[in-house]
């Protein structure tokens, strides 16, 4: 039986769950990342994705100084890492990425790095910000994809081949885990 749920701030929670990313923001010397599940693509032509990221984060201060960042689409391997960066401030622990066991490595078209150790890294100039409240949306469009072939099938990634992160917000780490396991 269907009811009004009377908190409204709450119905975000039901889009849940959904991919997970790093977005990593700064330079190859003073790089930075933050996990999110909040990404969404926003246009093909031209390839423009929309990122929302509250106001506080160190990610937010550096995509606003810099212009670019690079979405980073770790798999279930990299769940404990994606947790730790997503758990950690930049501000407080420059060196979160490495300790997470991530390596940053030049990006082809942007100056923000990409995260080496994850298949997939979309590399985005900033196009312009909405502020939405708590979070702002940068809006970036793509100008390189680095990808590894190997996890593509004729249209797309393959889920089985590269297990994406799903995360939704729990009580623990076991349910993000628990939603990978069933794709299987």
């Amino acid at each position: 039986m269907k009811q009004p749920i009377s908190d409204l701030t709450a119905a975000y929670r039901y889009l849940y769950p959904r991919p997970t990313v790093l977005v990593s923001s700064g330079t190859i010397k003073e790089p930075n990342a933050l996990t999110i599940a909040w990404s969404c693509p926003l246009s093909v032509d031209p390839p423009l994705i929309g990122i929302s990221i509250a106001k506080k984060r160190f990610s937010h201060e550096l995509i606003n100084r810099y212009k670019d960042y690079v979405i980073n689409i770790p798999n279930i391997t990299q769940v404990e890492g994606s947790h730790y960066v997503g758990s950690v401030s930049g501000r407080m622990e420059p060196q979160k990425l490495k300790q997470a066991g991530f390596t940053v490595e030049a990006s082809n078209k942007v100056n923000a790095p990409r995260i080496k150790e994850c298949l997939i890294n979309l590399e985005c100039e900033l196009q312009r910000i909405i502020v939405t409240g708590d979070h702002d949306l940068f809006i970036g469009e793509v100008v390189d994809v680095v990808i590894d072939l190997s996890i593509t099938d004729e249209w797309a990634i393959d889920l089985k081949k590269f297990q994406p992160i799903y995360w939704r917000k729990s009580k623990s780490m076991e349910e993000t885990y628990s939603l990978n396991l069933r794709i299987k």
